[in-house]
């Protein structure tokens, strides 16, 4: 009550005049400045810039995880920072492994769908969908949430992924708009179902041959399945890694899904209160040289 009795001084105003202005500004501080911040990188753990397709024998850093089971697909996890009130989260990238160069994403799948939830809680929940078409790799999208594209990229030395069977199309799947928040500290799971064919290739990389850090890497990855009672819904099937046993311990082809994401922390009622007393104060100083400035104008025409 101190700090809005202040405020009430400062802009100069009456008091349930500057209470409701005040109340105004922080809501919409509160609800514009989380909608209208620019996304920071939360999380950071992007594809590996050392050791890219080294030959067999050699110690290698990228290599694509597969569940192995129809209905089932790899992802992983991250998690988000400190923050009083959470963070809002509102796009994720990660990456998969297509086909053949000249191939498409539609050429392999029926279609695209992207699961994410808190890994203390039920399973995840399907996020996005896109149906895909032969001979593209677009993704329309369902019409309405989240937007989703596929681009095709390269390693930061220009190759692609290297396969037993040669080049493999590398994509960068982003998930956009999605709108979610999530309390401080949530560690969160994720993957990407792609139906058809022998089903996803997660991007993943060793993180101690990586050549950049991987924030939240613990060698090993996630399992999911579709649930066969609850449509849109995957649940948790036990942890996995690369040519290990099923401890995950220890060799250089342990591997974490690669991703990133974005968003920004949601800010603090001090905060937002503060800049509403701000720009209060600001609006009354201008008030009143605005008023000081016609006073002096009419003494000069009389």
């Amino acid at each position: 009550m101190t700090m809005m009795k202040n405020a009430f001084s400062l802009a100069a105003m009456p008091g349930r005049l500057a209470l409701g202005a005040l109340a105004a500004a922080s809501l919409f501080l509160g609800s514009a400045g989380s909608a209208l911040a620019t996304p920071t990188l939360l999380v950071d753990r992007g594809l590996p810039t050392a050791n890219l397709n080294s030959p067999a024998g050699s110690p290698r850093s990228n290599t694509a995880v597969n569940a192995g089971a129809p209905r089932e697909f790899a992802g992983d996890d991250f998690q988000l920072g400190n923050s009083l009130l959470g963070w809002n989260v509102s796009k994720i990238s990660t990456w998969v492994v297509g086909g053949a160069t000249d191939s498409f994403l539609g050429d392999l799948y029926r279609s695209l769908s992207f699961y994410i939830g808190d890994a203390d809680g039920d399973g995840l929940q399907r996020l996005a969908f896109s149906n895909l078409s032969s001979g593209s790799d677009a993704t329309p999208g369902s019409g309405s949430g989240p937007s989703i594209s596929a681009t095709r990229v390269a390693y930061v030395d220009g190759s692609t992924f290297d396969s037993p069977e040669g080049p493999r199309a590398l994509y960068r799947v982003d998930f956009d708009n999605l709108g979610l928040h999530f309390a401080s500290n949530t560690l969160v799971q994720f993957g990407i179902d792609l139906d058809g064919g022998r089903g996803t290739f997660a991007h993943a990389s060793n993180a101690a041959l990586s050549g950049l850090p991987q924030p939240g890497a613990d060698d090993r990855y996630r399992l999911f399945k579709l649930s066969d009672s609850i449509p849109g819904t995957a649940d948790f099937t036990g942890f996995a890694c690369t040519g290990q046993d099923a401890g995950c311990v220890g060799g250089a082809f342990t591997s974490d899904v690669n991703v990133q994401v974005f968003g920004n922390a949601v800010p603090e009622p001090g905060t937002v209160a503060l800049s509403g007393i701000a720009l209060l104060a600001l609006a009354g100083s201008r008030r009143r040289a605005g008023r000081g400035a016609r006073g002096s104008s009419r003494s000069s025409l009389m």
